[in-house]
């Protein structure tokens, strides 16, 4: 798969970028910028490739193609990508500068290598996990990514270009590699529909713009709610699945290994099987003695959520309008208080809802809250039902 990282400014080159090679990165950051799930990566494949091209299905799918096999066009760029790599890094190394496009170019297309690179070993270590739920020692090949990091970036003449520690970028590769396993393994179908709902939850997990998300928004996702709206059966959990355990994690470059797992950071409520009282619990904790068979102190799920995990609202369409005042609160906030507490909390980690419901008759009907539906919504993603699927 592509890694996607990239921007675009208009600016003259160095004449070692002009030509061929200046037409191939261009295309590579467009590459490298764009939706993998979308059929606009097969027409950046193309324009970098032109006669070399090797005709693909347009959208990844379970019944279409393994993604675990190497793809021959992104193959084919890669090993050009070495070449181009070495040369201009040679280059910079002589004392040749570089203007802001010629730093974009290069830049992505080092990142773009070195993902590709370590692609194998991420995925490796996305299966171990989840096989094992345990994400510890499996990390040792850092040092070598390290290494290759250094001999790209740690050049005089550019090295003050270089605003971001290789430990984020190693953890931003693993993301990459984790959430196109998953969306690829949880959101199955051939149709354009199921293509679209694919990129739909890419964009939910990276936003629309990858350069801004790789530089600051990694940090703030959490604070956006996504809502998840489809009949029932559409996968509506799978797509959330898929998002949560999608989630940034910083890697601690000392111990070689990631803050946390990913296996174990989604967090699922089912809000239609529990009564208006202990979906508050479960929520939001309580303290002992806050009501009958309160004997102790208990954290609720927004209180462990850690900032890379989830917690899922399945079924939000049925809450009681008293738990939707308070969950408004959280959104508005990002703050709530336990049972029977009058000290505010925070919640870290990211928010996603669910609902088979037509949340625009029950706002209609009173059911719902309008501006708690505001503060939901700010994220959506419709499942298509299977007629849809059927007919694309």
């Amino acid at each position: 798969m592509p890694c996607t990282f990239g921007a675009h400014t208009e600016e003259k080159l160095m004449p070692s970028l002009i030509g061929a090679d200046r037409s191939f990165l261009e295309a590579v950051l467009k590459l490298a910028y764009c939706n993998p799930f979308l059929p606009e990566r097969i027409a950046y494949e193309r324009e970098a490739l032109g006669q070399d091209f090797h005709d693909a299905e347009p959208v990844w799918s379970m019944q279409v193609e393994d993604p675990d096999r190497p793809r021959a066009n992104i193959t084919k760029i890669s090993n050009r990508l070495e070449t181009v790599c070495q040369k201009l890094r040679e280059h910079i190394a002589s004392g040749s500068s570089l203007v802001d496009r010629e730093w974009e170019l290069y830049e992505v297309a080092v990142l773009f290598a070195l993902y590709r690179k370590y692609e194998e070993s991420l995925h490796t270590a996305i299966l171990k996990e989840l096989d094992a739920k345990s994400g510890h020692g499996q990390f040792g090949f850092y040092a070598e990514f390290f290494r290759d990091w250094q001999h790209y970036f740690h050049i005089p003449t550019i090295s003050t270009r270089v605003t971001q520690e290789p430990s984020h970028i190693f953890a931003s590769f693993y993301q990459l590699r984790r959430a196109f396993h998953l969306i690829f393994r949880y959101i199955i179908g051939t149709s354009m529909a199921a293509a679209r709902l694919r990129a739909a939850a890419w964009q939910s997990i990276f936003t629309h713009d990858m350069r801004r998300y790789r530089k600051m928004l990694y940090e703030r996702i959490s604070d956006i709610t996504t809502l998840i709206m489809g009949p029932s059966g559409t996968g509506k959990e799978l797509v959330a699945r898929a998002i949560g355990l999608s989630r940034y994690i910083p890697f601690d470059e000392k111990r070689k290994t990631f803050g946390g797992n990913f296996s174990s950071a989604f967090h699922a409520l089912n809000l239609s099987a529990l009564p208006a009282t202990l979906i508050e619990s479960e929520l939001f904790g309580h303290r002992r003695g806050a009501f009958t068979g309160a004997l102790q102190d208990r954290r609720g799920w927004l209180e462990i959520c850690e900032p890379w995990e989830s917690v899922f609202l399945d079924e939000v369409g049925d809450l009681d309008p008293s738990i939707q005042v308070k969950l408004l609160r959280v959104l508005q906030t990002r703050t709530f208080q336990p049972l029977g507490d009058t000290k505010d909390k925070l919640v870290h980690g990211k928010i996603i809802a669910a609902t088979n419901r037509d949340l625009a008759v029950a706002l209609r009907k009173g059911d719902f809250r309008t501006d708690f539906y505001y503060r939901l919504c700010s994220d959506i993603i419709v499942t298509p039902s299977f007629h849809e699927q059927l007919c694309e």
